[in-house]
Order: structure tokens, then C-alpha cells, then sequence
């Protein structure tokens, strides 16, 4: 049996059985099998979009070959971690994939989440935007599955050095239901409906393995004694988890736990994170400004990526959402921050983007900062945005009216639940971060035609931590030879998979360590 790999152009709403017959003629038989091994959009020609897909061949009637060798991630044995305890705390996806190879390495693992399982997260939000009253720890925030869950759930990483980590986690989002289809595009994305069942189903195989899973739960005390943590302390259940090892996998959002891990002695620096807001368009029409059509036969919907250089630092998108919706993603009472999310059909009216543009919080200070201090500043800015309006209702602004530096007398529909409150954003951004994102809007106009017509809305603070810990080789905390900090709350990962990369990395880590 021989093999080969071939490249067609198809198509956006080809069939299999079209592929198949694009394969029997250039193979001359009908004796083959295939595998799809990518397919991206070309839209660079729009009188003639098509997906490129190259898939593999096997038949008796093409030279010998072998296809690729899948890179496989090499675990230790399911009871490499016999006698071991180890508390995983934090529910998203670093969490989640740590606890997940610890458990099927013999540790015995306890994963801990200040916020609910999934079923509670979805009734909570429901009457969070139905009552305007953020549950404690609840929201788009906390519990199973992270922040991630309610997204749009892209599967994009710009790490090169994970293969095997991204080959596991997609082979355990596919067993947990995700479609094949994430192995081989080039944008691959889950959907938030996809996720609220396929982080449950993970999280159960966890269950299932012997792990422990304290939902609701939050850590409020950290004891640690000559470098190896004694005690975690738990507010609702009052209790101790006993651990050799201690993982904390905090998210982008949890300032809290930051807090307690600084007062713990774990060390932290500042590092350049971005700020912005969110910006919303109707689908058709960014469908229309990329594909000179308002739909596209088998495509979901149009994405774009846009970035400017300026002279002093730039601006660009960031987590866009097609037929997405704009949400309010505050991790507390007092304080404004949007996101966006997607279900996996991309079918919504509307399509978002965070507008960002990177800075140095001391260039907000004027002065050295300290983390702590990071902390503060963020989320001061967060609440400058609640105290604006004084609720979740939001400012927001015509990109046509920002771009000329005034405020909108009215604006138009939107996907966010609460109330669009027209401002004048010279009130709410330091001068010079509006003015890097209004220079950027500038361009992105002259790149993506008519992005002028959207609106901005809103504060976007959550493209990163804004804080990062220091790591020895092995990753764990200098000074702190059993704790580690995991995923974007550790600086060190950004997204649902670098994120899970770097908590099985962690995992295995902890693994090499016993004998």
C-alpha cells in the first residue's frame, strides 16, 4: 500500500463526494482511502473563493510513502504517582488538563473552583442579564471550564513547541464531543454551545479516574512550610486539603488569588498586557467588506485580523467573534469589563472584536509599580467604566464619531444584553492609550472598508494577565519548590490551548520529580 499527499482548490460548499472524485481522477482509481489534513480559506481573489485542502492518500496505485508520524505526548504510568496528593486549583483549562494527567498518572488529584459547574455558570448568567445582579464568583468568569467556556472557543496557538500537548488536548476535546474537523482547519474553533459540553465531559473523565472535584469552593488561605505546601484552606467548606503538590491555574481574572499568592511569597513582575475596547459590526457587513457578498456558501461566517504600527507603539484586534455577541465579563460587582462569544454555527447578527493597543502600566503611573499596585490599576480602570453609568450598562461611541474624537448622539442596535449608554470616551481612557486606538481605527478603516460604520463599546482589559510569576526550570515557584503557577493567570499562556499545554507540561513536570 502506497501513499501520498495531494492539494485541490474547491469549492466553499464542496462535499466530500466531490473530493473524493477530485482523487480518483488524479490517483486514476477508485481503490483509496483519505484523510483531510488541512483546509484554510483563500479569499485573497474574490471572484474566486475556495478552500484549499490537501488531505493524505493511501492506495496500491501510488508510490510507496509514509504519511507523517503524529507526535504523541508520552505519559507516565497510571500509577507513576502512587501515595502522591496533589490540589489543583482553578477550573479552566490549565487546571483541568493538569488534573487530568496527574489522576491518569496514579496522583491522587484535587481540583478545586471557586465558581460553579456549568449547569449553575449557564442558570447564574441567565439571571445575571435578566436581573442585572452579578453572582458571587459566577458570571462569565468563574467555574468549570474557565473563562474559555462561554467564548468563542478558538483553537489557534502560536506555540511551536507543544505539538504533542495540542495533539492530546484535541484527541480529548474530540472523545469529549468536539468535531474532527478542529485536527486539520486552520482556524479551528469549538463554539461556546460546544464547550459547555465538552469541558463537563473532561472534567467527569477526571471524576471517573478517582480525582476529586470541590466546586463552589474558594481558596482563601495557603500554608506552606520549608518550600512544600502543608494546607489549602477552603471558605465554604471550612476545610483543609492536605497536598504535596500545589497547582494554581488563576485565569486572567481572579485578582484574588493573585493577592494571596504574593502574600504566600510567590514572585511576580509586571509584564506589557493590552487594553481597549470591543467593537460590534453586523455580520453582513463585514461579510460584504471581505467577500464582496453578504453570505458565502459554506462558509460560516467572514473573520478578519487587523493590526497597525504607529509611531509610538500599535493597535490591533483581538478574539473576534463572528455572528457572535458582545457580553459582560466582570469578575465582580463594581467593575465593567466586556468580552465576546460565539456558539459554533457563527450564525448570530452580529460580529465583535476587542480593539487593543499594548502598554506598560507604569506608563499610566508615571512611576515604578509594583504588582500589587498592577492589580489595583487595572481594576480601577474597570471601575471607572461601572461607575460611569453605574451599572452594567456600558458607554459606547460610533467608530465614526471616536475617530473625530466626539461623542454619538445616538447609536444603533446591538448584541450586548444591557443598555449602550452614548459617551465620550476622552472621559474614560488615559489620553494616550485612546489616542494609539484611535490612530489604529484610522487604519483599519483604509484595511477593512466601511469598519468605520461599527460601534465602539465597553472596556476590554482580559487579553492577558497583567502580572507575571517568576519560574525555575522545572516551572515551579523560586523559593517555592512544590507550588506552581499554571496558564494565563501565570503570564506564561494565553488562550484555551496554550493554556492547557502549559498544565500539562506542569502535570508532567510534578511527574518527573517522583521516583
Amino acid at each position: 500500500m502506497g501513499y501520498t499527499e495531494l492539494s485541490f482548490q474547491l469549492p466553499t460548499d464542496f462535499q466530500n463526494s466531490r473530493l473524493r472524485s477530485e482523487i480518483s481522477k488524479t490517483i486514476k482509481t477508485d481503490d483509496f482511502s483519505f484523510s483531510i489534513l488541512s483546509k484554510s480559506l483563500d479569499a485573497r481573489k474574490k471572484s474566486y473563493i475556495h478552500w484549499l485542502v490537501r488531505v493524505g492518500v493511501s492506495s496500491s496505485s501510488v508510490s510507496d510513502g509514509n504519511p507523517k508520524t503524529v507526535e504523541k505526548l508520552e505519559l507516565p504510568d497510571n500509577d507513576h504517582g502512587k501515595g502522591k496528593t496533589v490540589t489543583v486549583v482553578g477550573c479552566g483549562p490549565a487546571g483541568v488538563f493538569c488534573a487530568l494527567i496527574l489522576q491518569m498518572s496514579g496522583f491522587k488529584t484535587t481540583l478545586v473552583e471557586k465558581g460553579g459547574d456549568v449547569e449553575q455558570r449557564t442558570n447564574g448568567i441567565a439571571e445575571f442579564e435578566r436581573s442585572g445582579a452579578l453572582p458571587k464568583n459566577g458570571g462569565y468568569c468563574f467555574g468549570e471550564g474557565g473563562a474559555g467556556t462561554f467564548s468563542d472557543g478558538k483553537l489557534t496557538s502560536r506555540t511551536k513547541s507543544i505539538s504533542a500537548q495540542r495533539q492530546f488536548i484535541f484527541d480529548e476535546f474530540i472523545k469529549a464531543g468536539a468535531p474532527e474537523e478542529i485536527l486539520y482547519l486552520k482556524h479551528p474553533h469549538l463554539g461556546s454551545d460546544n464547550l459547555k459540553k465538552i469541558f463537563p465531559s473532561i472534567v467527569k473523565k477526571f471524576s471517573d479516574l478517582g480525582g476529586t472535584i470541590l466546586f463552589n469552593t474558594e481558596v482563601t488561605r495557603i500554608k506552606n512550610n520549608l518550600n512544600f505546601i502543608q494546607t489549602t484552606t477552603i471558605g465554604k467548606h471550612s476545610g483543609k486539603v492536605d497536598s504535596d503538590f500545589l497547582v494554581v491555574a488563576p485565569g486572567h481574572s481572579s485578582f484574588d488569588l493573585y493577592r494571596l499568592l504574593i502574600a504566600t511569597g510567590i514572585k511576580f513582575i509586571n509584564k506589557p498586557f493590552a487594553i481597549g475596547f470591543r467593537v460590534e459590526h453586523l455580520q453582513k457587513n463585514i461579510n460584504q467588506s471581505q467577500w464582496k457578498r453578504p453570505a458565502l456558501s459554506g462558509v460560516k461566517a467572514a473573520e478578519y485580523r487587523l493590526a497597525a504600527k504607529l509611531n509610538n507603539g500599535s493597535a490591533f484586534t483581538f478574539c473576534m467573534c463572528p455572528g457572535g455577541k458582545i457580553v459582560q465579563a466582570s469578575p465582580k460587582e463594581g467593575l465593567s469589563v466586556v468580552n465576546g462569544m460565539s456558539d459554533y454555527s457563527r450564525n448570530g447578527k452580529f460580529a465583535n472584536s476587542a480593539v487593543v493597543t499594548g502598554f506598560n502600566v507604569e506608563e499610566i503611573v508615571k512611576d515604578s509599580v509594583s504588582p500589587q499596585k498592577a492589580l489595583e490599576v487595572l481594576e480601577n480602570m474597570e471601575r471607572r467604566f461601572f461607575s460611569h453609568t453605574g451599572s452594567f450598562d456600558i458607554p459606547a461611541v460610533k467608530i465614526s464619531d471616536l475617530i473625530k474624537n466626539k461623542a454619538s448622539g445616538t447609536l444603533g442596535e446591538s448584541s450586548y444584553n444591557f443598555d449602550l449608554v452614548p459617551s465620550d470616551f476622552r472621559d474614560l481612557f488615559d489620553k494616550q492609550v485612546l489616542h494609539r486606538l484611535i490612530e489604529g481605527l484610522k487604519i483599519f478603516n483604509n484595511k477593512l472598508r466601511n469598519f468605520s460604520d461599527g460601534i465602539a463599546m465597553g472596556f476590554e482589559s482580559k487579553t492577558s494577565a497583567p502580572i507575571k510569576t517568576l519560574r525555575n526550570t522545572d516551572l515551579s515557584c523560586p523559593g517555592h519548590e512544590n507550588i506552581y503557577i499554571a496558564g494565563e493567570g501565570s503570564g506564561n499562556a494565553g488562550g484555551i490551548v496554550s493554556s492547557a499545554a502549559d498544565g500539562i507540561n506542569i502535570a508532567l513536570s510534578i511527574a518527573k520529580k517522583v521516583i
